[in-house]
């Protein structure tokens, strides 16, 4: 049977999508359902029809799911966000695994039933409101009046939002008080289809152990520097209205405002000028022991409780001995770097984001931590020439790597395989490049194992998963 779009429907949910869509099977063909989790039984809306699938969205549950429960935000089916909100915690988890298990044994090319023996399981999350320490938020013109929000899933509708109930506690304040003063000060909000105005975004972040707080206000303005009175009066006012409003944290909570410069038509966060505002330009948090200074540019895991947890199992599974060289890669701020700096002989990071690079020096100095050295370089461009320039070695005995998304690329792979560590330590926020890049070092001439693996929940009430993979050298 043939379907076409806008056609209603009844579905039974069988399964969900690592997209965090509802699966249905009917009359040989497949449903991808928004709005809809595994067990419902739903009214629906065809809204697109492809050669493979079959889109729709959940018009009315005919019948509850036991594992559906009530989402706790109240835009949670419109914002693209958190789309397993409508769905019970510890199946949450359940969907999670099992999606890393058909990923890696898919694509991966692993027996599915020998990868139990390797599988660790799943870290969970006790906290499961206000995780995250970083929000970035756009600001949009909506009926002649300022509005913030996120964007609907694969679109760039904004879904307006009162209190996002995984943001850090007060972010909505902090958020209302710069939408009041962006109408006070009369500044322009920027247009992405015309290019036009000034204000795009937002980016806030805080310290955990601190409570020091950063505001990035990110800018289409090529003449910052005449605007910057008005600037200047608009950041005094945010701030004065914050600490008014959140005198109860303290004064020890302290506030850094920057201007990060975008002029750029396109989807990129930042530009590359920045302009201190007020403070100090950075924030300070702590990871178990270790203190980081985190400059806005700069990558931070967005979930400390749950990043202290895997940090802990990187040092559990490396079994450092005390006299290893460690290679961090795609190293960032240095945060693993110097996590397990105290428990080897030297660590060397190496990143390609000059102002992180400059964090994790002085990240050294604040944490007294003399052997562990960082370097700015494009991991893409690595080689054993230019890394021996910089440690006078190649003799490193364990290989961390924590790349984004697209995981490893050609030349990064090659270099690890060249310079022949006894252990790889793979954290990644992607299953499919991790995947594929457990293929390269295990299958078809790979030198290396999986000994273990697991995933780190730090994204709960979405698909997305955090994983930490340790592979063994076959002769090591």
């Amino acid at each position: 049977m043939s379907y076409n779009k806008n056609q209603k429907l009844e579905l039974d949910i069988i399964d969900m999508t690592k997209d965090g869509l509802g699966v249905a099977k009917k009359d040989s063909q497949v449903f991808f359902v928004k709005d809809a989790v595994p067990g419902d039984k739903v009214s629906a809306v065809v809204t697109k029809v492809t050669s493979n699938v079959i889109y729709a969205k959940t018009l009315d549950v005919i019948s509850k799911s036991k594992y559906r429960v009530e989402p706790m935000c109240k835009v949670a089916n419109r914002c693209g966000g958190c789309k397993l909100l409508n769905l019970d915690y510890d199946k949450q988890i359940e969907l999670k695994k099992e999606n890393t298990l058909n990923t890696i044994s898919k694509i991966g090319k692993f027996d599915k039933d020998l990868l139990h023996n390797y599988y660790d399981g799943i870290l969970t999350i006790e906290t499961k409101k206000n995780y995250r320490n970083k929000m970035q938020v756009p600001f949009v013109m909506k009926n002649e009046e300022v509005v913030y929000g996120f964007y609907a899933g694969r679109t760039h509708h904004i879904v307006e939002f009162d209190n996002c109930v995984v943001g850090f506690k007060y972010s909505d304040i902090i958020l209302k008080i710069i939408k009041e003063n962006i109408a006070k000060h009369n500044i322009s909000i920027y247009d992405e289809n015309t290019g036009e105005g000034v204000f795009r975004e937002v980016m806030l972040r805080k310290g955990n152990s601190t409570h020091e707080i950063s505001i990035t206000y990110i800018l289409n303005d090529k003449n910052v520097d005449k605007h910057m009175s008005l600037y200047q009066a608009f950041d005094t006012d945010v701030l004065t209205d914050i600490k008014d409003k959140l005198s109860h944290l303290g004064k020890d909570s302290s506030i850094t405002s920057t201007i990060n410069v975008n002029t750029g038509n396109n989807n990129v966060l930042f530009g590359k000028e920045n302009i201190v505002l007020s403070g100090k330009g950075h924030i300070e948090d702590s990871i178990g022991t270790i203190r980081y200074h985190i400059s806005p540019e700069s990558f931070y895991q967005v979930n400390i409780e749950m990043t202290k947890k895997l940090y802990d199992k990187i040092i559990d599974y490396a079994d450092f001995k005390g006299n290893e060289k460690v290679l961090d890669l795609y190293c960032g701020i240095g945060t693993i770097s110097l996590y397990v700096a105290r428990n080897v002989k030297s660590v060397l990071g190496v990143e390609i984001v000059d102002k992180a690079v400059e964090n994790a020096k002085e990240n050294t100095k604040l944490n007294s931590i003399t052997n562990a050295h960082f370097i700015c370089l494009d991991t893409s461009k690595l080689d054993t020439e230019n890394i021996k320039k910089c440690d006078n070695t190649l003799d490193y005995d364990t290989v961390i790597v924590d790349p984004p998304r697209s995981g490893l690329d050609g030349r990064t792979l090659d270099f690890i395989k060249d310079i022949d560590p006894e252990k790889i330590i793979y954290v990644s926020c992607d299953l499919a490049t991790l995947a594929r890049d457990l293929d390269y070092f295990c299958h078809n001439g790979g030198k290396y194992s999986l000994k273990k693996f697991l995933n780190v929940d730090m994204f709960p009430h979405t698909m997305h998963i955090e994983t930490v993979a340790l592979l063994h050298h076959i002769l090591g």
